[in-house]
């Protein structure tokens, strides 16, 4: 079976972590792959692809992905392949369109990431969706709230699949445990307790309560941003006005990100809202205590297991993170807990759902 995996680019962020992570273990699983991408820039996870010698189809360098054009590019390929399993907006715009174009018989998935985007609430797209999502054989979400939102949208009942995005728990472990004592930053943060988030500097995220919530934080604490995007100067301007950009390391997009899980005290999901917070899991796998905000694709995942708090609440963050860094006991309760939890979202488990709906859409 030759599938063709398609989505914007390999920037950071979970769906494309769950291209990279996935796709070499359907390899080994007998299945052919292939990824396409409508932007090839050269990424951290690009390479990461590319060392294991995954063919990866480039649409162009630095593309603009919302150019319509994109779908001549892409009818060019979809006719060889068995399976085209898409994510993300506007791939799955232009896949469909190109399925229309070429009238082609390839079966398509499309997996939905996001319980929100700037179409959802929208009449004239409601529409436009119902057309593109009706060219996909198969819709898997990554969470039932993601799932409940798309068909709220639609205003009309699909079938949907649930499957969680997955994390390799062991590796993530073992390196955060290896790494973490060789990581070049540790003199850095000696003595200090670090604070970390893993997340694109994007309005869902909300790394401005995290910021402010440092002040009522002991001056040994430190936070590590881990990250890049558009937000990224709006929140290094917040931390100067408070006075705490001292106490802040902006390292931007990291390729050893399980290096810096295990060098972390407690790791923070702030975000307004998630798809699956995969980030979340990678933090609870490395047997992290993990503090996320009360919203949808976190708190499913967290509650009972890790600690949540109020969205945008500062001061009920910082409260937490006193009492864990206080209380020893009630730490590695809350690590050991949540290190459990992670292992519902084993990666294996993500690996073999996907590889029975592509035996079964042929």
């Amino acid at each position: 079976m030759k599938i063709l995996r398609v989505i914007n680019s390999l920037n950071i962020g979970g769906a494309e972590r769950s291209v990279v992570s996935n796709v070499p273990i359907h390899i080994q699983n007998g299945f052919e792959f292939d990824v396409l991408l409508l932007n090839g820039n050269r990424t951290h996870f690009y390479e990461d692809l590319a060392k294991k010698n995954i063919n990866i189809i480039s649409l162009g360098k630095n593309n603009n992905i919302y150019n319509p054009l994109m779908i001549f590019k892409v009818a060019k390929y979809i006719n060889d392949y068995d399976v085209l399993h898409v994510s993300l907006f506007p791939a799955l715009y232009w896949v469909a369109f190109a399925k229309i174009l070429t009238r082609s018989k390839t079966k398509l998935i499309f997996t939905e990431h996001s319980t929100d985007n700037r179409r959802m609430g929208s009449f004239f797209y409601a529409l436009l969706d119902r057309i593109i999502y009706k060219q996909y054989d198969r819709i898997v979400a990554i969470s039932p709230e993601a799932s409940n939102n798309l068909v709220n949208h639609l205003k009309r009942s699909i079938r949907i699949s649930t499957i969680y995005n997955g994390v390799d728990v062991s590796k993530v472990y073992a390196e955060s445990q290896i790494f973490s004592d060789l990581y070049v930053l540790k003199g850095k943060y000696k003595n200090q307790k670090i604070i970390l988030q893993v997340a694109s500097f994007s309005i869902p995220k909300d790394q401005d309560t995290i910021i402010k919530s440092l002040p009522l934080l002991d001056e040994n604490v430190h936070v590590i941003f881990v990250g890049d995007g558009p937000r990224m100067k709006i929140c290094t301007d917040l931390a100067k006005s408070m006075n705490v950009d001292h106490r802040i390391s902006f390292l931007g997009i990291q390729n050893n990100v399980h290096a810096l899980y295990g060098l972390s005290d407690i790791v923070v999901m702030s975000s307004h809202y998630e798809g699956f917070g995969r980030a979340a899991v990678e933090g609870m796998a490395a047997k992290k205590p993990l503090l996320a905000s009360n919203v949808a694709g976190l708190a499913e995942i967290v509650k009972n297991h890790g600690i949540l708090f109020e969205p945008g609440n500062y001061v009920e963050l910082s409260q937490i993170i006193n009492k864990l860094l206080a209380n020893k006991k009630l730490y590695d309760d809350v690590a050991l807990k949540c290190f459990n939890r992670a292992k519902d979202f084993d990666i294996n488990k993500m690996v073999s759902a996907y590889e029975n709906i592509y035996k079964t859409i042929i």
